[in-house]
């Protein structure tokens, strides 16, 4: 009896100390965002501007010479994109950036999604603004200058991966100018 008692201790010890690790990996795992160059819109281009309706009907430009924006491609349902759409905004507002949420579902499956949304970001459904910008998963971060140029993009799995991605935006824009 006391040693199934040293072994169920044991186990709960094994389970405790690999909880411990997994939270080290997250908070220790890669700072930079994935910036890869054969996904997303090429670097230094100009997608097509695209015109979507956010939920109350109103047109919603993306792209194109305008204010510069922050682009973040979400899914419902995705944990990932439920820890960094929180710090959208702030993020954005540090860069002087505009933000838009992308969703890659239909407007009754976003309204449903970001209903009880605690970020001021516009949500819009993006279907085809997803696919035209070739965004390979979700959550996923492009930034575009005034001009609708791409200046930055990429995988983001926390807030320090979005706000290097946007300190990265800012470098190249100040330094296109």
């Amino acid at each position: 009896m006391l040693l199934w008692i040293v072994v169920i201790m044991l186990c709960m010890l094994v389970v405790a100390l690999a909880r411990q690790i997994g939270a080290l990996h997250l908070r220790l795992g890669p700072r930079g965002a994935f910036e890869a160059d054969d996904e997303g819109p090429p670097l230094g281009e100009a997608p097509p501007p695209m015109e979507v309706r956010d939920p109350l009907g109103a047109a919603v430009a993306i792209g194109g010479p305008g204010s510069p924006s922050l682009l973040l491609f979400v899914s419902p349902g995705c944990h990932v994109c439920e820890q960094v759409l929180p710090a959208v905004d702030v993020v954005a507002r540090a860069g002087a950036l505009d933000p838009l949420v992308i969703t890659d579902v239909d407007e009754e499956e976003t309204a449903l999604a970001f209903a009880r949304r605690s970020f001021k970001a516009p949500v819009l459904s993006g279907i085809d603004v997803a696919t035209s910008y070739s965004v390979p998963g979700t959550p996923y971060v492009i930034v575009l200058d005034g001009s609708g140029v791409v200046r930055a993009k990429g995988t983001v799995n926390n807030l320090e991966q979005m706000e290097g991605l946007v300190d990265t935006a800012v470098r190249r824009i100040t330094e296109a100018v």
